[in-house]
């Protein structure tokens, strides 16, 4: 124990009843659900297979080749038959490959084709372009104060949550 009162212990900070912080939370919450649509949509505008799980599949075998399907199960929070059923789509699309692990030949390791890694690529350019496209919109202060904000957030949002496993440090 701390030697800390619980009470106090467990007291919100100052700023967890702010009403700018809650409304800060709300229009962010909202901007990673459009961020979430266009992704699922430049996907399968770029492949019309593409479905968000085959995605978060794709992107993470692309960002760790030679991943094991209890890897990717457990990084894409997945049953292992449903990480299998993933693959076996994404395999039979001519996305990613299996073969043998070089340091444990009783493992199979993923992988992307070339045609998987341009995919992929093509799915993140026309993702970013359409963002890019969005932050055009904004005005330049508001564009100053976002990127700031970013800066502090991205290492807040990598710190996870308490309730909500956090990605693997590897992912996307």
């Amino acid at each position: 124990m701390d030697g800390q009162d619980p009470e106090v212990r467990d007291a919100p900070t100052p700023r967890e009843g702010d009403d700018a912080l809650l409304q800060a939370a709300e229009r962010l919450a909202a901007a990673a659900e459009i961020l979430v649509s266009v992704s699922a949509r430049t996907a399968v505008a770029v492949d019309g297979r593409l479905s968000p799980p085959l995605l978060r599949a794709l992107t993470l075998v692309g960002t760790d080749p030679g991943l094991t399907l209890a890897t990717l199960a457990e990084r894409a929070q997945i049953s292992r038959s449903r990480a299998s059923r993933v693959c076996d789509t994404l395999e039979e699309a001519g996305l990613l490959a299996r073969s043998p692990r070089t340091e444990d030949r009783r493992g199979v390791g993923l992988s992307l084709t070339g045609r998987g890694r341009s995919v992929l690529d093509q799915v993140r350019d026309r993702r970013t372009a359409w963002i890019k496209e969005a932050l055009l919109r904004m005005p330049e202060a508001d564009l100053g104060g976002l990127l700031a904000a970013l800066r502090s957030l991205g290492p807040c949002l990598a710190h996870g949550h308490p309730e909500i496993p956090g990605p693997p440090d590897r992912s996307v």
